[in-house]
């Protein structure tokens, strides 16, 4: 439960200090002509800093606002204290959008966490998974928290008792949410909505590509999966024709030629490749080592000097003179060899030079003649057919791949949305209970000395072939709900429902539902009876489980003049001692002691 709302740096108007129970945050007129109203005084202000410390965005945006920056430049701080099995803790903000938090058991000794991992901690603490059919997935601690904390910007936008999401939240991501607050199993649900964002994913892909083929080829997938088969007859034509292409007789006489020069070509080729492998042989041999090693000579004459003594005539000088000689008279025969060869290799590509000129020719004639243009065309038609069918084939492909991927899919969903319907079965004592708790909350605070009927809560399974829907429906009615009073009704209605069935049940969720806002446009009577009926709740629960109901209201909305107790009635306890924050319209008494303008 929350404790305790304060700061270091005299921001607020005084600490706030909460207690079991009712909690309730006026705002009173100062009767001050000066007074600029009730509003805008501090009331969903107190609502939204309690929130800030739970890190939530949109209280974040509010105070980032330009007629905040006194927050900032004035380095202003908020701590707030809470309480979780008897075990303090602190969060300590400040609010600057940079800056990290700093959490812990004392005080004087907290930690810094940058946002992310502070998240992950505050959902160890309020949101542990006690039950291993009934859990979210990813960092939702957020989206959960807003059920608990509403203020009046809030409730002002919701109509909806199941979308107390601040995005745009799908049918499934709303069930799976309210089904973990209602301790029902989200295993299959989640399973069902990872399902369909996959159909749905493949569904677009499927789209994007037939949207392809038909900017491409003008027709439709099924058009052009037809004409796919004339698209591969004409290529087998092509490539026949180019196959089994010949010159027409007036075009014989320089065909032939044609042909024997390009066999000469290619014997000449031939002649070049072998002449130039055999310079390449000469000009590596250039590389032999032709320094004297005398070291070598000198130990191989001395072993000669050992064996032979004075056998051998030669000095070492003369046996380098006589290597010297061989070196000079091999240089000078690879010379001479080099030379004839780049002579004879000259002399063919002469020849292939005068032949290409010859052949060139040829392909002139024919080419003047139009003999080519058949060929040419041919050739072009058959690269255009052939690279246009090769993209639209892949295109094809991966379409036939995403249908097969879809009708996977569908089977996978109908098993799901089977598993669910089954579970829903197993769980129809706890839909009982909360049943009858809506129904007890309608006729003890709602709809006293009125009609409740075709006033209920329920699940019902409804079987459905449309994957975006679900196979069952959460349905939530009270008489005359299309009125403003009577729609606020269903929502105070399911809400305190969902947050007094987890208290019952001792649950390990937050033991505070802050309500801003969320009783415009409802009755005295009702406001007086509902917050009678949470009381009471409060005093009989069976686990003594302390929880707190926090709320927001001017004076004129919630006090009860003497003379009107027999028409309204009066609260079961004492409204003054209940009261936790009170806030005036006169700078020195609103919530940061000054008046925006």
């Amino acid at each position: 439960m929350i404790k305790r709302l304060f700061s270091n740096t005299g921001l607020l108007l005084q600490d706030f200090k909460f207690h079991s129970g009712i909690n309730i945050i006026l705002g009173k007129y100062s009767g001050d002509k000066e007074a600029t109203g009730v509003n805008g005084i501090g009331k969903s202000t107190l609502i939204r800093l309690i929130d800030y410390a739970f890190l939530s965005d949109s209280a974040q945006k509010i105070f980032s606002n330009k007629k905040y920056d006194f927050l900032r430049k004035d380095e202003h701080d908020i701590i707030l204290e809470f309480e979780i099995n008897n075990k303090t803790y602190f969060i300590k903000r400040d609010f600057n959008k940079k800056s990290n938090i700093y959490f812990g058991t004392s005080l004087s000794k907290l930690d810094e966490f940058e946002k992310t991992e502070f998240k992950t901690i505050l959902s160890d603490l309020f949101l542990s998974v006690e039950n291993d059919d009934v859990f979210f997935k990813g960092e939702r601690f957020r989206t959960i928290f807003n059920f608990f904390i509403k203020d009046d910007l809030d409730s002002g936008k919701r109509f909806d008792p199941l979308n107390f999401m601040k995005y745009n939240a799908s049918v499934k991501e709303k069930a799976i949410y309210n089904f973990f607050l209602l301790n029902l199993p989200t295993k299959h649900l989640i399973n069902y909505n990872e399902q369909s964002k996959e159909y749905d994913e493949n569904a677009s892909a499927i789209k994007t590509a037939e949207k392809k083929i038909k900017i491409e080829t003008g027709k439709s997938i099924q058009e052009y999966k037809s004409e796919r088969i004339n698209i591969d007859q004409r290529i087998i034509l092509l490539e026949n024709s180019l196959d089994n292409y010949h010159f027409i007789e007036k075009y014989k006489d320089i065909e032939t030629q044609l042909v024997e020069v390009t066999k000469l070509i290619n014997v000449k080729l031939t002649e070049y490749n072998s002449l130039d492998n055999k310079l390449n042989k000469i000009r590596e041999s250039y590389n032999i080592n032709q320094n004297i090693e005398t070291k070598e000579i000198r130990k191989i004459y001395n072993e000669v000097v050992e064996n032979f003594g004075n056998q051998v005539a030669k000095t070492l000088d003369e046996v380098i003179d006589f290597k010297n000689n061989i070196l000079a008279n091999r240089k000078k025969y690879l010379i001479q060899k080099e030379d004839k060869l780049q002579e004879a290799i000259n002399e063919v590509l002469n020849d292939i030079s005068n032949l290409e000129i010859k052949r060139s020719s040829f392909y002139k004639s024919l080419d003047e003649k139009g003999a080519l243009d058949s060929v040419k065309n041919t050739y072009e038609e058959l690269i255009i057919e052939k690279t246009d069918l090769e993209k639209n084939v892949q295109v094809i492909k991966q379409i036939d791949e995403y249908q097969e991927m879809l009708n996977n899919l569908n089977v996978t969903i109908s098993k799901v949305k089977l598993l669910i319907s089954k579970e829903l079965k197993e769980y129809e004592s706890k839909v009982e209970e909360l049943r009858k708790l809506f129904i007890d909350i309608l006729k003890q605070a709602i709809f006293v000395d009125e009609s409740y009927d075709n006033a209920y809560f329920d699940i019902v399974p409804k079987p459905t072939a449309n994957r975006k829907k679900l196979p069952f429906d959460i349905e939530i009615e009270i008489p005359k709900a299309d009125a403003l009073g009577q729609s606020r009704l269903k929502i105070v209605a399911y809400d305190l429902m969902v947050f007094l069935y987890n208290i019952i049940n001792d649950r390990k969720l937050p033991d505070f539902l802050i309500h801003d806002g969320v009783f415009h446009g409802i009755s005295l009577k009702t406001r007086i009876n509902t917050i009678n009926y949470v009381y009471h709740r409060y005093l009989e629960n069976a686990n003594h489980k302390r929880f707190q109901y926090i709320l927001t209201f001017n004076e004129d909305e919630i006090i009860i003049p003497n003379e009107k107790t027999t028409e309204y009635g009066k609260f079961d306890f004492d409204f003054q001692k209940s009261i936790v924050a009170e806030f005036h319209d006169v700078a020195e008494k609103t919530i940061f002691k000054r008046i925006f303008g």
